[in-house]
């Protein structure tokens, strides 16, 4: 990390101005946002490749994600939302168990929703992980505009190292473009 915060980085100006011209976002609101985030160290170690191949490796995927305590928890979830997992299954032709599995995969059924500031993961990726710092402004552009639709602090948001949201853990973009409110609750 090269800037005690954000908001001091040309970089980051640049992308302030651009979401302004292209947004109409208050250059001086979201500068504030940058002026109190701060480099996340935790998020850029996260991210990077490990150095033994064999630590993503399938079977080591599988011991991980396929064992009997999240199977018996994916079988609660199953049970629990039955009603709901039919009517997507219905409504989308997508099988209940893969939305189960996804969840599963992705949070425990809820317990691990993520522990980072969406918006200081997503800065410090954005701006200080070059190997996939195009994807992160996108998400970090995303995010901004998602928290203007819902009318939340960009702040308020957490989840993932790498920026994901909620239960399925999914990038702001595509929060956006695929969420519905699918309980009809208005959200």
């Amino acid at each position: 990390p090269r800037a005690e915060n954000y908001a001091q980085r040309d970089d980051v100006r640049a992308f302030v101005q651009e979401m302004h011209d292209k947004h109409g976002f208050d250059a001086e609101v979201l500068s504030g946002l940058f002026r109190q985030t701060r480099p996340i160290a935790a998020v850029i170690k996260a991210i990077k490749p490990p150095k033994d191949h064999g630590v993503r490796s399938w079977y080591a995927y599988r011991g991980r994600f396929v064992e009997p305590k999240r199977i018996a928890a994916g079988r609660r979830f199953m049970l629990a939302h039955a009603t709901e997992l039919a009517a997507a299954e219905a409504r989308f032709g997508v099988p209940a168990d893969i939305i189960a599995a996804i969840i599963g995969v992705e949070t425990i059924y809820g317990r691990q929703l993520g522990r980072f500031g969406t918006f200081a993961a997503l800065t410090t990726l954005a701006f200080d992980y070059p190997p996939r710092a195009e994807l992160f402004r996108r998400e970090l552009e995303e995010l901004l505009l998602l928290a203007r639709e819902e009318k939340r602090d960009p702040l308020a948001y957490t989840g993932s190292y790498a920026g994901a949201l909620g239960l399925p853990q999914f990038l702001p973009s595509s929060r956006r473009r695929f969420a519905i409110d699918f309980d009809g609750n208005g959200t």
